[in-house]
């Protein structure tokens, strides 16, 4: 049987790598796709031109600031959350679930894991054509 703390603990430690593939995925599809842009070096066929690259610098870029939105909306949550805990001075508080800045921060997390699913699959699919 698992408790409600491991439950929670294995949340954060997910949420946290999830993280970091969101940043390794995008820096990747954008480092990977202005190379295949401004390079002269590989073959013709494989390099991209600026339409090719668009398409992947966008959903990464979005994914990026959905990031950063979420890092935002959690902020501003935890704040208020802070704030409202201190004027009443309680010790212990739990997080509104039906608050906005709650709502928005799980938002932002969806939304970043489906950009970023968004740019790869562009990407592969990109390099596919490309190639065969």
């Amino acid at each position: 049987m698992v408790s409600k703390d491991d439950v929670g603990k294995e949340l954060n430690h997910l949420t946290e790598k999830i993280s970091t593939l969101v940043w390794t995925l995008n820096v990747g599809a954008l480092g990977l796709a202005w190379s295949l842009l401004i390079t002269s070096s590989v073959a013709a066929n494989v390099r991209f031109s600026a339409r090719n690259a668009i398409w992947i610098f966008i959903p990464s870029i979005i994914a990026l600031l959905c990031e950063f939105g979420q890092y935002l909306s959690g902020y501003r949550n935890a704040r208020n959350l802070y704030a409202k805990m201190e004027e009443k001075n309680l010790e212990k508080s739990e997080y509104q679930q039906d608050d906005f800045w709650y709502k928005a921060r799980r938002r932002f997390f969806q939304a970043k894991i489906g950009f970023t699913i968004l740019a790869c699959l562009i990407l592969v699919y990109t390099l596919l054509m490309k190639i065969f």
